[in-house]
């Protein structure tokens, strides 16, 4: 099992430890995921993200490798940019969800999910990138910090010799963190505003800054686990790869039509989707708030008239206080506001569909009032 960068410092401040996609990573500090979810929407949370994949793409064909992969477009992307996107196979399932970054005009940085790192990397080299593009795997070289929540940029920018008030939301910049070659976009995984910041030239043998880095926002941040992080992305509707979205689902299925840009043709799975927009899905992914009990993956979804879909994952809410769910429903009867029942352990349970977010985004959120990022 591989560990972070900042494995040690986990251990130190007392973190229960797991297994997530191949490598420890904390599930807990002694403060618990309530208030570690707390502490995140009302001021700033910090998580390591290491364990996520770090691939730079770079060449003057960069651009052009890219854009026959996925369904955005990327020639169009300033630099600077940062975007939400899919891999999908051929027959339009999805790969991988990722947030790619616009570093210059030839260089990319490629997130992906962990546990899908290594099919990802299997699947860019499956198509061919030309001679002129270099592709390096930088996870284990490198370390990935996220700072969420509404007093994140505060507790980033005495570390960053950029100004973070001019870096708006989903943008991305080189810079540097404590003197050391860095990455900084506005981007997470919460809901909340904040940023993601990958410290470069880190690994287990040489750490840099960035245990230093992490150390001194600890100060004046609260570290979070991967179960604040699950349950602030569930409040958020933020769909998990390999839960609520695979590659059996295809992006019209998981409600992630709007990646799909318009006009553009000749990209992996462009063929397949050609074919479900012919015929609409009659299935989407939506959210459930029930009234008693905590809705879990693969658990049954009733509507009035018998079965209508099934929990793709569900949790407790600490901003509601109740059970959610991301669900995939027929469309038919499961509009906002329907009236439905999850059967939680062989018990319907009343409850009733929405859009997510889940929480007032007056009051949670990067457009909560006063956020002008």
């Amino acid at each position: 099992m591989d560990r972070t960068v900042l494995y040690d410092r986990h251990k130190a401040l007392g973190a229960q430890m797991v297994e997530f996609g191949g490598w420890e990573m904390p599930l807990q500090y002694p403060s618990g995921v309530v208030e570690e979810h707390l502490s995140t929407r009302k001021g700033a949370g910090i998580f390591d993200v290491s364990h996520m994949g770090r691939f730079l793409i770079d060449g003057e064909a960069a651009a052009s490798f890219i854009e026959g992969l996925i369904p955005t477009q990327v020639k169009k992307q300033p630099t600077g940019r940062a975007f939400y996107t899919l891999l999908l196979n051929d027959s339009g399932g999805i790969i991988d969800d990722l947030v790619i970054l616009r570093l210059d005009e030839t260089q990319f940085m490629l997130v992906v999910n962990a546990a899908n790192a290594a099919t990802d990397m299997e699947h860019l080299l499956d198509h061919s990138p030309p001679e002129s593009v270099q592709i390096d795997d930088l996870t284990d070289s490198s370390a990935m910090i996220a700072v969420q929540g509404p007093t994140s940029q505060r507790a980033l920018q005495q570390f960053t010799d950029i100004d973070l008030s001019q870096l708006k939301r989903f943008r991305c910049s080189k810079a540097g963190i404590l003197g050391q070659r860095s990455i900084i976009s506005r981007t997470g995984y919460t809901g909340e505003d904040g940023f993601e910041a990958i410290v470069l030239d880190a690994s287990n043998d040489k750490p840099g800054k960035a245990v230093e880095f992490w150390t001194r926002l600890a100060e004046v941040s609260k570290p979070c686990g991967l179960g604040a992080r699950d349950s602030l992305r569930l409040e958020a509707g933020f769909p998990l790869h390999g839960s609520d979205i695979d590659q059996q689902t295809n992006p019209l299925q998981a409600d992630l039509a709007w990646v799909i840009s318009s006009g553009k043709s000749e990209f992996v799975g462009s063929r397949a989707l050609e074919e479900f927009q012919a015929e609409p899905t009659d299935v989407t992914r939506r959210g459930v708030v029930v009234d008693q009990g905590i809705p879990r993956h693969g658990f049954d979804v009733l509507g009035v008239s018998g079965e209508v879909g099934t929990v793709t994952s569900g949790t407790f809410s600490p901003i509601l206080r109740k059970g959610i769910a991301l669900c995939r429903l027929k469309l038919a009867g499961t509009e906002p506001g329907a009236e439905v029942r999850v059967v939680i352990r062989g018990s319907p349970q009343g409850g009733h569909t929405v859009k997510p977010p889940f929480y007032d985004e007056q009051l949670y959120g990067w457009k909560r009032q006063g956020n002008s990022k």
